[in-house]
């Protein structure tokens, strides 16, 4: 059923005027662009694609349907609105999981990739909803900044221990000398008056002694004082390393998300920098840097911000997510990564903003075996695994019945001559397949230097490979754009477009690996039947695919290379057959009409 009450013509868009953050509400300059767009659509109207939705443009124009609404001030209100919902409506999806958490700057950017916004826009949103925390990085870089710093405040900390005082401020108070209420020369008249009654000889009053002077340096200097004061906060900031590495041990042993609600690590950091603000912002800045997956949400005592708005149902979807994302790792755990990349895709259905998912997925990576140039997918390692084995099982069979042969052939016919044996030769029909009884089979294919077939006229071998001799017709690949780029950028709506890069991903990879089989990829031809350069061709064609589709999938994910293999379940690690060949690169084949591409489209909100 139809929605009533739906804009179908949004003159605000198709007129390209302003509607967000301030609409263009000016008569005159409404008119004007009406004009604009009158003589542009006019000039489209023979386009052979978009030419009728021009003239019906113009129609309306003609009967005044534009300018009625346009220039209707209530009309006007309701297309501003309308324009507004559907910028935000995207960015909106994804925020209402943020709701009553902080968000950092990596997931606005993971955000304005999905939806094809500005990152600006959806900081502009956040603000706007007030529900949502931004992740200060800045407080963040000031921890570290300070954690590196070399102070000299020895004599300091020696005596200040003597007298059990946590810092120069308590030892001054102790002595009624009020810091707050005096000035620099205040500070030091009074040191003065007190350092009169120090007559003792015993550890106290030397301990005191020494403060005094140093006190006199540090408060009678302005810059001295400020650097003092910033020493207290490095001290604060120690005692915070501390709790942060002990998070640290606990989630590489645990393996667990770590939230602020249920860590006492992070309350012990909020009681000692006595601010839940900068607490939280270390906390997630410590998280992120160490990739420890994390859960950051409002306190219930915060009064300074809105209380934690998360439904019941979001809730349990929250969990339902955790318990996929738990199910992936021991999937992972056990090499079984196509059940993981389900696990994982289940728990982002449940929960886009889960921050484990990233990290379990990295995780993943490094299990496979993964590299930042190539993989193998898990099929892959296994039939490379079981055909190793075969190998060696077939070299060890080889090796006896050569010595059978030899034995009976020494013991039984000596005057057996090379000149008498059967010349059994591999002859090909037009359609380049085998038609002699002594050849080999359409499934028995030579892979590797220890099972190399005699070479006949017609063939040649090359690296423990045997092909048909070069036919003189030389190499038929051209490096060019494949136009992935087309579907997935610059469109409202990739899903689709990207479920299909997937799929047609895995078909690359199934095929570019039938090389290490003796198979050329793309056919169910063994390499006898094929000259080097056609089988050189072919790798290359695929290893185009491959490289291209990568690099789209990396631009339009934040410029993350672990995205396609582990949500797609298939993994490229190169062959053994390219290893001992051209030792081709996938980078090699990307293209700069791809970077060109998402510069002009892949930005736009």
């Amino acid at each position: 059923m139809t929605d009533k009450n739906k804009i179908e013509y949004n003159w605000y868009e198709i007129l390209g005027l302003e509607y967000y953050p301030a609409a263009e509400e000016n008569e005159g300059k409404i008119k004007a662009r009406i004009e604009e767009k009158r003589k542009e659509w006019l000039r489209k109207e023979t386009d052979p694609l978009n030419g009728t939705k021009y003239k019906n443009y113009g129609e309306l124009l003609k009967h005044g349907v534009i300018e009625s609404e346009m220039l209707d001030s209530t009309k006007r209100k309701e297309l501003i609105k309308d324009a507004q919902n559907k910028l935000f409506e995207p960015i909106d999806k994804f925020l209402k999981y943020f709701e009553g958490s902080i968000i950092t700057s990596q997931k606005i950017k993971e955000i304005a990739e999905k939806t094809k916004r500005k990152e600006n826009l959806i900081k502009k949103r956040i603000e706007e909803n007030g529900k949502i925390e931004l992740y200060d990085e800045k407080i963040y870089k000031n921890y570290c900044e300070y954690i590196n710093r070399k102070y000299e405040f020895l004599t300091v900390e020696q005596n200040l221990k003597i007298l059990d005082k946590k810092d120069l401020y308590e030892f001054l108070n102790s002595e009624n000398i009020n810091v707050n209420r005096l000035d620099a020369r205040g500070i030091i008249e009074n040191i003065k008056e007190k350092r009169k009654y120090l007559i003792k000889s015993d550890n106290e009053t030397s301990a005191k002694k020494k403060l005094f002077t140093e006190c006199e340096k540090i408060f009678g200097d302005v810059a001295k004082r400020k650097e003092y004061d910033e020493y207290l906060k490095y001290l604060k900031y120690i005692n915070v390393k501390k709790e942060l590495e002990e998070i640290k041990t606990i989630y590489e042993v645990t393996d667990k998300q770590v939230s602020n609600k249920e860590n006492d690590n992070f309350n012990n950091i909020k009681n000692i920098l006595n601010s839940e603000k900068e607490a939280k912002n270390i906390f997630i800045g410590f998280c992120e840097a160490n990739k420890i997956p994390y859960n950051i949400s409002n306190s219930s005592n915060d009064t300074n911000r809105p209380q934690n708005t998360y439904k019941n149902d979001n809730n349990e979807l929250k969990k339902l997510s955790e318990a996929a994302c738990e199910r992936a790792l021991n999937a992972i755990e056990n090499f079984r990564f196509n059940e993981a990349v389900k696990c994982l895709n289940e728990a982002r259905n449940y929960w886009p903003g889960n921050p484990r998912i990233e990290m379990i997925r990295k995780r993943m990576n490094e299990k496979a075996g993964s590299s930042p140039d190539n993989y193998y997918s898990n099929n892959n390692q296994n039939r490379s695994g079981t055909n190793i084995t075969l190998i060696v099982i077939g070299v060890i069979l080889f090796i006896i019945m050569a010595v059978m042969i030899f034995l009976t052939a020494k013991n039984l016919l000596p005057n057996y001559s090379n000149n008498n044996r059967s010349s059994e030769r591999t002859t090909r029909n037009a359609n380049n397949f085998s038609d002699g009884t002594g050849s080999t089979s359409g499934t028995t294919y030579e892979n590797n230097s220890n099972n190399i077939q005699p070479v006949d006229p017609d063939h040649e071998t090359r690296n423990g490979y045997t092909y048909l001799k070069d036919d003189g017709k030389g190499s038929t690949f051209s490096k060019r754009d494949l136009g992935y780029e087309e579907g997935m950028m610059g469109v409202s709506d990739n899903s689709s477009a990207y479920e299909n890069i997937k799929t047609e991903y895995c078909n690359a990879v199934n095929e570019i690996v039938k090389v290490d089989d003796g198979i050329v990829p793309g056919t169910n031809t063994p390499f006898r039947q094929a000259t080097y350069t056609e089988v050189d061709d072919a790798y290359k064609e695929y290893l185009q695919k491959i490289a291209q589709m990568r690099q789209v999938v990396f631009l339009l994910n934040n410029r993350n290379d672990s995205v396609i293999e582990p949500e797609s379940g298939c993994f490229y690690k190169g062959t053994r057959w390219n290893t001992a060949n051209s030792k081709y690169k996938a980078r090699e084949f990307e293209r700069k009409e791809i970077d060109d591409y998402y510069n002009n489209y892949g930005n736009q909100y």
